[in-house]
């Protein structure tokens, strides 16, 4: 093997890495745009949801007074708000999961992506913090 030869099989080695790379950074960008999507839609369906359950149980189930009911719905549709916020975000996290295990996506997406949606090993992270 002359170096022509060696050469050339390191650029073909090289520009098939280069490839990889730019496929894992084009699957993540992929992933994450629909992911975001998702989250979006997840999140305000959450929302409306809580929303929904916590007018219906104020002024159906529980039958108050109307001015409690006011007082007690302003704090609820808050409630609803942070807390579908705080859901939405939860279920998206847990769903990216599941469909990067799911579909093995380990191997097409960046390490970063897999890093951010990673199951974190409370032991570890107990350990971690001692440090």
């Amino acid at each position: 093997m002359d170096m022509t030869e060696a050469d050339n099989a390191e650029r073909e080695e090289l520009k098939k890495r280069e490839i990889e790379r730019r496929n894992k950074s084009r699957n993540s960008r992929l992933f994450l745009f629909f992911g975001s999507v998702f989250e979006i839609v997840e999140t305000l369906l959450v929302i409306i949801g809580l929303f929904v359950l916590f007018s219906f149980l104020i002024f159906k189930a529980f039958k108050l007074p109307e001015e409690a009911a006011k007082t007690i719905f302003q704090y609820s549709t808050i409630v609803s708000f942070i807390g579908g916020l705080f859901l939405g975000f939860v279920i998206y996290k847990r769903c990216a999961r599941f469909v990067i295990e799911k579909f093995h996506l380990e191997d097409k997406l960046s390490n970063e992506v897999l890093g951010h949606y990673a199951k974190r090993d409370k032991a570890a992270e107990k350990e971690a913090m001692k440090k």
